[in-house]
């Protein structure tokens, strides 16, 4: 998946906001970190790169006045949806590697090889 993002220009955790905020406009830095499973702190940094790339804007939220708001902008939603067709690629490609199994199956034999290996 890393590299599938990368080649559109995206880490995964950049994939992860971009995403978010498609589905989400208007998520706080503590909602994108949650979606993308990384730290608050470590979300100003990545919302900080998606800004000075154009893709997202910030503003004050008018009820708080210390929390920020991000969204989309059109550059950004293009390159959201560009970063959900690396993705779905992955997935249709991990999907065809376990077939003739069910999704159910899968993850049920990964689950055991974990436990295996734990």
């Amino acid at each position: 998946m890393d590299e599938a993002l990368k080649a559109c220009g995206l880490s995964t955790a950049q994939n992860a906001v971009l995403s978010a905020l498609m589905s989400q406009p208007d998520m706080t830095n503590a909602d994108l970190a949650n979606a993308a499973f990384i730290t608050p702190q470590s979300m100003q940094s990545v919302l900080a790169g998606l800004e000075t790339a154009g893709y997202v804007v910030r503003r004050q939220d008018d009820r708080h006045g210390r929390r920020q708001l991000a969204r989309l902008t059109p550059s950004g939603e293009a390159k959201a949806l560009q970063g959900r067709q690396a993705a779905a690629q992955i997935e249709a490609a991990l999907a065809n590697a376990v077939s003739p199994l069910s999704e159910d199956e899968a993850l049920a034999l990964l689950y055991r090889i974990q436990k295996t290996l734990d």
